[in-house]
């Protein structure tokens, strides 16, 4: 009996090896050829690396001039990887890797610990080849440590203690402080959790809530108070807002510009494979808002090729069990997030479904186990729907008479042999083929990484055909004044000028920081929009010889700025700095500011 025992633990730990190993594979394999990712984040952590200040205000640039549009702490991680091994693409990539191992890792336990061993594995695997987590964890996105803190604050809630509740609420603060509002739409199934599992009186249980919340309120606002009770002439200009207020970003663009303003739809082009067609320079995943929007192929085919199997995870718990506390948890972590993205009508991207990975998967692991244990009807109704899901995702993204339609075809007739035959040890040939088409998406995220600013996975990209998200969404960009000769220029005309250029935003000035280490001014923040100096304000820092060169781009809107820059300065001839050709309507200029006497 011992023997059968040693060889069942020798079993569990070689297959959860082998889930690991496939984990870091997808988030490791190839991560060098994703260069800087977003180069915005990128800069940002080179220059925080040039000082404390700057490392705590979360700058974008080493002079300080204006900070990132997020918050710190996954960025505070990648710059003590990048001082720790040196700044490169890959150092900046790696934590975001290693975060989704750990994820896998953490899910794995905690699964296990209220459904079994099975579950856990199960649950596990489903999150190391669901195809979002894999894009996102191979970029410099934030998304990673997000969903690592949930599942380390789900892992601190199901104990259902007092200071339990205090320590996830305190996780959830650290969540909330890589992506702000989006980390505080799991706190109520973390809250349900806990209380369900807690043998607390209600006494108790309403004091450790009272504690619990003022953590959550602490440790979420600590740094964004701290950085809008510094004099603003001493940090940065808060990125991406109007009022220079950190608080201010929460609510506004990390918040309502995200989930609340509607924007008008965008016009469509021909018909493709694909759902719903896109303008051919469409910059946001603009699936129509509504109670179906998750179902739309698009966005399922990031997370939800076992979306019938987390059904039966959901429904086939007995509440007797000891696993109802947790499975509440999971199942109301799915749904806040499918609530709040299904009606989100503001900025929209595929990645941001990364965090509907954790739940999803651990439902399809619990469902698994659960089909098996009532039997083979249950277990062939179950592989049965999962193959009519997935024929659907498939069809709908690359053809219904494509060659991909045999892995659910196939699943379903063999889901049809396990009812045939009631028996259950069939039920590994269907699931097989289950697995084909999310491995083959995630896989799409190493070999055809797309947009690196916007991750996402897609096997049409892969497969070379369009998947009806617009080139912008679909490939990836350099941006013009990614030059060498550019910099070379610049650096060797800029004079005893403070800045080495200004450009009108900061995806313009992050690759000239990245290639130099120079100060370089984005006068409008990410997007060109932040009001951080005015005419005035920009025409002293030319006189007092602070700023010698500016570089414009094409953008649609002419700044009060942009149009003082190209009325006062003369532009530099392209033949002297510029190596790249423009692209289409994306064209760059350079101009040179002299003080006036």
């Amino acid at each position: 009996m011992a023997d059968a025992f040693l060889t069942r633990q020798r079993i569990e730990t070689a297959a959860l090896v082998g889930v690991l190993a496939t984990a870091a594979f997808l988030r490791l394999f190839w991560l060098e050829e994703n260069g800087f990712g977003t180069t915005y984040y990128a800069a940002g952590v080179k220059s925080q690396l040039e000082g404390f200040r700057l490392f705590f205000y979360n700058a974008f640039d080493p002079a300080g001039f204006v900070s990132l549009d997020k918050p710190p702490l996954a960025f505070w991680i990648q710059g003590v990887f990048a001082w720790v091994l040196g700044f490169n693409g890959w150092t900046i990539h790696l934590p975001q890797a290693l975060a989704g191992v750990a994820s896998v890792a953490l899910l794995n336990l905690l699964v296990r610990s209220s459904f079994g061993v099975s579950a856990g594995l199960i649950s596990a695997f489903l999150l190391a080849i669901t195809p979002v987590a894999v894009a996102v964890d191979r970029s410099n996105n934030t998304d990673s440590w997000l969903v690592l803190f949930l599942l380390l604050a789900a892992g601190a809630a199901r104990r259902g203690r007092g200071l339990s509740l205090v320590a996830a609420m305190a996780l959830l603060g650290l969540a909330f402080n890589v992506k702000m509002l989006a980390a505080l739409v799991c706190g109520p199934a973390l809250f349900a959790g806990w209380l369900l599992a807690s043998r607390l009186d209600w006494r108790e249980q309403f004091a450790w809530a009272a504690a619990a919340g003022v953590t959550l309120v602490v440790v979420s606002l600590s740094w964004a108070v701290a950085y809008d009770l510094t004099p603003k002439e001493s940090r940065p200009y808060a990125g991406s807002t109007t009022g220079n207020s950190m608080l201010e970003l929460i609510v506004v663009h990390n918040g309502l510009e995200r989930f609340v303003r509607d924007r008008p739809a965008r016009p469509t082009t021909a018909p493709t494979p694909a759902p719903v067609a896109t303008s051919e320079f469409e910059l946001f995943d603009a699936v129509p808002v509504g109670p179906l929007r998750l179902a739309n192929p698009i966005l399922a085919g990031q997370f939800a090729w076992l979306l019938p199997l987390a059904l039966s995870g959901l429904v086939l718990v007995r509440r007797r069990d000891k696993g109802h506390a947790p499975l509440v948890l999971w199942g109301l972590w799915a749904f806040a997030y499918v609530v709040v993205f299904s009606l989100a009508g503001g900025i929209f991207h595929l990645y941001y479904l990364s965090a509907l990975a954790p739940p999803l998967a651990a439902l399809a692991g619990i469902g698994c186990v659960q089909l098996w244990r009532r039997g083979p009807a249950y277990l062939a109704g179950g592989l049965a729907a999962a193959a009519l899901w997935q024929a659907y995702l498939v069809g709908a993204s690359l053809g219904w008479d494509s060659a991909w339609m045999a892995a659910p075809l196939a699943a379903l007739l063999a889901s049809v042999v396990v009812l045939w035959r009631d028996k259950r040890p069939p039920a590994a040939i269907p699931g097989f083929f289950l697995l084909i088409l999310p491995f083959a998406w995630a896989l799409s995220a190493v070999f055809s990484s797309g947009n690196l600013t916007l991750p996402s996975s897609s096997l049409p990209r892969w497969l070379g055909i369009d998947d009806g998200r617009g080139p912008i969404l679909s490939r990836n960009y350099r941006a013009l004044s990614d030059d060498p000769r550019l910099h070379d220029f610049l650096l060797a005309h800029r004079g005893t000028a403070r800045f080495l250029a200004a450009a009108p935003t900061a995806t313009l000035a992050a690759p000239i920081i990245l290639a130099t280490g120079r100060k370089v001014m984005a006068l409008g923040g990410y997007s060109g929009g932040d009001p951080i100096l005015s005419v005035e304000a920009f025409a002293d820092l030319v006189r007092r010889g602070e700023v010698r060169y500016v570089l414009l781009g094409s953008q649609p809107r002419q700044t009060a700025i942009g149009g003082w820059v190209r009325a006062k300065g003369s532009r530099v001839d392209e033949s002297l700095w510029q190596s790249r050709q423009p692209q289409g309507r994306r064209t760059i200029q350079l101009y040179e500011l002299k003080p006036e006497p």
